[in-house]
């Protein structure tokens, strides 16, 4: 039985220390999402045989995070046999986008203005040639809404 997810209901804790989809998941979750990205479907064996490979794990623990990953709608599960088959329900562009999209949401909701106002002044300070293209990306959006409304 496939699990369906529901789109942008998903409760994201961001844990900035870490970096790229470890701010969103936990280290076993996304060593887990990595595996299933670059090779799905596949069994919770499959999967665990790969991890144990760099790393001591139980089977169980393998199985426990990938059913969690399953019931968040992050993996979906399709039975085969006696075993489930598990693949992302997303690339894991689309994972990525859709993560950010749903941080941004909160965050422009929570906070508004100073959100934008930090955002572009942290853009500013990481790399001034990141500002033009912030530039050259609303001016787009900004021709894009325009074009949809007449």
């Amino acid at each position: 039985m496939a699990l369906k997810r529901k789109k942008s209901t998903r409760l994201i804790n961001l844990k900035t220390s870490n970096e790229g989809i470890r701010q969103v998941l936990g280290d076993l979750e996304a060593d887990i999402m990595e595996l299933l990205w670059q090779k799905s479907p596949a069994s919770v064996r499959d999967v665990h045989e790969s991890l144990a490979q760099t790393r001591p794990i139980a089977y169980t623990t393998a199985m426990t995070v990938m059913s969690r990953l399953a019931e968040k709608g992050i993996l979906k599960r399709e039975q085969h046999g006696r075993a489930y088959l598990y693949a992302p329900t997303q690339s894991r562009e689309e994972f990525c986008s859709e993560t950010i999209s749903t941080v941004m949401r909160g965050l422009l909701g929570g906070f508004g203005e100073p959100v934008l106002s930090n955002f572009v002044e942290t853009v500013g300070a990481e790399d001034a040639g990141k500002l033009d293209e912030l530039l050259r990306l609303i001016e787009q959006k900004k021709g894009e809404a325009d074009r949809s409304a007449t």
